[in-house]
């Protein structure tokens, strides 16, 4: 997948991944004096892959001046844990491959199987009661929903445009939490939640294998000022099982009869679908074995900025054991000045990351027993 490039219309159901026999370092990595993290990860995140169909693979690297080490990857080409297999095999190049006494700008890429289609690795066929149940809810009016009267912040714009921003949170200790201020969800009781889902396990993928096996499991959780750890363990559970509904929901797009293009353009100007989008690929785990390179802290963010979840927070464990958070959202999703101040200098916030996860790292042997208790009672 590290080879491969688009090949088609982008905006039509005619496309296809094509091998490129090499790849071009020189324009794919990119040296730079850089030292603000944040800002490049903005950067990447704000720049769509317009040149997919020329001789360029659907990968970025930047390196930084402090040797930060930023990939920028298409969506189309891996999931989650394909960014972790990809730092996992570079560190593991790095500590065997001897020093070069000089330069090379193009490699021939080695040729191994490209993991199929996740509707050929999963059945992703949707039951009868799952069909009728998305045909319902695209029937009635949009006020019968529950998505009308969830908190989705600003509308999807009406002129497309990418701009991302980005708030890093680090933390030595595992320690976090977001809330919304009262203004921005003024008359709501809900927010609509998206959740992404993997399903490696579905597909029998190991988890160095750089694919796209994803779905996600939607939720409509109230807005609380306090967190409800109940609520919280009980989602855990539901998760677990939500497995095969998310896999329906991959089979479910065939039905939008291969206009993807057409159906993502129809969203422009309509409300939102999610307000917050919560992912966590899970703790950062290093190669076992000693060398002159190593991983320190690691960051995972998401570009789906435009018409995807107005709120976006993606936590991930460092090797080290500390906890890393990154919130994007886009420039018409969300009120940028506000959000950035509060998220930066509201006390409030700060202490809650700071005793919810401190609530977690205490009591995450009991919170295994009510996950699985629900798990139970869920499955019953």
């Amino acid at each position: 997948m590290l080879r491969v490039r688009f090949e088609g219309k982008l905006d039509s159901s005619e496309i296809a991944y094509l091998r490129l026999p090499t790849v071009d370092l020189s324009r794919v990595v990119e040296f730079s004096g850089n030292r603000d993290l944040q800002g490049a990860l903005e950067k990447w995140l704000s720049r769509p892959f317009e040149d997919t169909l020329e001789d360029m693979p659907l990968l970025r690297l930047e390196v930084l001046a402090n040797n930060t080490v930023i990939l920028a990857m298409h969506h189309g080409i891996g999931d989650g844990l394909s960014n972790t297999a990809f730092h996992q095999s570079l560190i593991h190049a790095l500590q065997e491959a001897p020093l070069p006494n000089h330069s090379v700008s193009s490699v021939v890429v080695p040729v191994t199987p490209v993991p199929p289609p996740l509707e050929d690795a999963v059945d992703v066929r949707p039951l009868l009661w799952t069909t009728l149940g998305m045909f319902y809810e695209a029937l009635v009016p949009k006020f019968w929903s529950k998505v009308y009267y969830a908190w989705t912040a600003h509308p999807v714009p009406t002129v497309i445009a990418f701009q991302t921003h980005v708030h890093l949170l680090q933390f030595d200790l595992p320690r976090s939490r977001c809330h919304l201020n009262d203004t921005a969800a003024a008359g709501y009781k809900t927010i609509h939640v998206n959740v992404p889902v993997l399903l490696r396990g579905a597909a029998h993928a190991q988890s160095d294998v750089l694919c796209n096996y994803v779905s996600s499991c939607n939720t409509y959780p109230p807005l609380h000022t306090d967190f409800p750890w109940a609520r919280a363990a009980r989602f855990a559970a539901e998760l677990q099982v939500q497995k095969h509904k998310a896999r329906e929901l991959i089979g479910m797009m065939h039905y939008i009869s291969g206009d993807y293009a057409g159906f993502m353009k129809g969203q422009l100007g309509a409300k939102r679908t999610y307000g917050l989008m919560l992912s966590n690929p899970g703790r950062f785990e290093v190669p076992g074995f000693e060398g002159r390179w190593n991983i320190g802290n690691v960051f995972f963010g998401q570009c789906d900025s435009l018409a995807g979840s107005a709120l976006a927070l993606d936590v991930v464990g460092d090797p080290a054991g500390g906890l890393n958070i990154t919130i994007t959202w886009g420039e018409k999703s969300l009120d940028t000045a506000s959000s950035s101040n509060a998220i930066e200098a509201d006390p409030v916030t700060k202490q809650r990351f700071y005793d919810a996860l401190e609530l977690f790292k205490g009591g995450e042997l009991s919170s295994k027993e009510i996950t699985e208790k629900a798990i139970k009672e869920l499955k019953a």
